[in-house]
């Protein structure tokens, strides 16, 4: 960590990604109150959530993008359009202007798919193969940290200076990671044209994944691991209502604990991923998640505390894990659509979780959501541990990635099936 640190363009990378986000998580958390003091409905609340999950889901697009660009121009440009969308909100006044908010929120998920991609392949130029997995668990850190200050943010400047306020500060955030990208040097050449049909090149990432099979593994598990977390979005308020006997708003004790267990383990997955390999962090981070599950069951507040805390440590640990073995797995000039088919697979996987909770908790009782969540994270946990995929050696890995590759050529042999 202290490695990473030392380096100026790091520096700039994390301050310009942690200011850039801040406004946007505030945003993102703001909009759906905002839109139900405008109208009173609460449906029309929840599209905010939807129209930001809809851009979202343009990731394999967007990943295209990513491979056909300089990404770091890119990053740039995406501050700078998202930041001048953002300002379209101090022009929202009355119900009818909601529609501004949502297609900001739509914009708003673009742009979130744009830049992970962008990121996500941008940083193995950055550094060093051996200090990605402590690169990814700062930026997870950071991220968690963030989560802990942005309601107060939102929520605080809605209510005491109205929603441009918030439009605002989000607008300043991209402005400020746009200058802190403006000083990274990094080593970023316009990709090569290949040849192949838009077509082909669109969906290479979703054929790279499917190919090879370490990567294969990991997006099936981490798209049953974010099914879950979607599922624990309605399932929470159960648990602290129904089972602990707390006024809704104690949700936010279990969010503050997951948050805090969440900077820790992203301080610490740069070290816990040289023993254990990108594979069985994933791993250790399905079988936490699936012990926080079966703890949310208990109704006892001590127990449902040390649940959070699993649940906050084993989310960096997966998301590390998998984002690193894509980084080391796959070819450089691959990396934004691969990158955008994975975000496609997990966003989809989340919201397919949100969906069913909400269907299920008026019919099933919470608990029994529960156990079946942890059961299914365990079978999870073990099947992608007893995977010889996942013990093949990092370096291996990282010499697969050095090796260019156009969409439809053969896959390297890790990746033949």
């Amino acid at each position: 960590m202290r490695t990473l640190l030392s380096q100026p363009r790091m520096r700039l990378y994390f301050l310009g990604n942690t200011l850039s986000t801040i406004g946007d998580y505030a945003l993102w958390l703001a909009s759906g109150v905002w839109v139900k003091e405008l109208t009173g409905s609460t449906a029309q609340a929840g599209l905010c959530m939807l129209s930001l999950i809809l851009g979202t889901l343009l990731s394999p697009v967007t990943g295209y993008v990513v491979d056909r660009t300089r990404r770091k121009p890119l990053l740039m440009a995406t501050n700078a359009v998202t930041g001048l969308a953002v300002l379209a909100l101090t022009q929202v006044h009355g119900p009818d202007d909601v529609w501004l908010i949502y297609a900001v929120m739509f914009v708003n998920g673009l742009a979130v798919s744009l830049t992970d991609s962008a990121m996500t392949a941008l940083l193995p130029a950055m550094v060093e193969p051996e200090q990605l997995a402590a690169a990814n668990g700062l930026s997870q850190a950071l991220t968690q940290g963030q989560r802990l200050i942005t309601p107060a943010l939102g929520i605080g400047l809605l209510t005491a200076f109205g929603g441009g306020a918030v439009a605002g500060i989000d607008a300043a955030s991209f402005a400020a990671g746009l200058l802190c990208w403006a000083f990274v040097k990094v080593d970023d050449p316009r990709p090569a044209a290949d040849g192949v049909s838009r077509r082909g090149q669109t969906t290479a990432g979703f054929r790279f994944l499917l190919r090879t099979p370490s990567l294969r593994q990991l997006s099936t598990t981490l798209f049953v691991g974010l099914f879950v977390a979607g599922m624990f979005e309605t399932l929470g308020f159960a648990v602290v209502t129904v089972g602990l006997h707390r006024a809704p708003t104690w949700m936010g004790v279990l969010v503050t604990v997951m948050g805090v267990s969440g900077i820790v383990g992203g301080l610490l997955v740069g070290s816990l991923i040289k023993p254990l390999g990108p594979g069985r962090l994933t791993a250790l981070g399905l079988a936490l998640c699936g012990a926080g599950a079966l703890a949310f069951a208990a109704p006892l507040t001590a127990v449902v505390l040390l649940g959070a805390l699993c649940m906050g440590f084993a989310l960096p640990c997966i998301i590390v894990g998998s984002m690193t073995a894509v980084q080391l797995t796959t070819p450089k000039e691959l990396l934004g659509r691969v990158s955008g088919a994975d975000i496609f697979l997990t966003t989809c996987g989340q919201a397919l979780g949100m969906a069913t909770g909400s269907a299920l908790i008026t019919a099933v009782f919470y608990r029994d959501i529960a156990y079946a969540a942890a059961a299914l994270l365990a079978v999870s946990a073990l099947y992608l541990v007893t995977r010889r995929e996942q013990r093949l050696p990092q370096a291996a890995a990282t010499d697969a990635a050095s090796e260019p590759v156009t969409p439809d050529a053969p896959l390297p042999a890790e990746g033949r099936v």
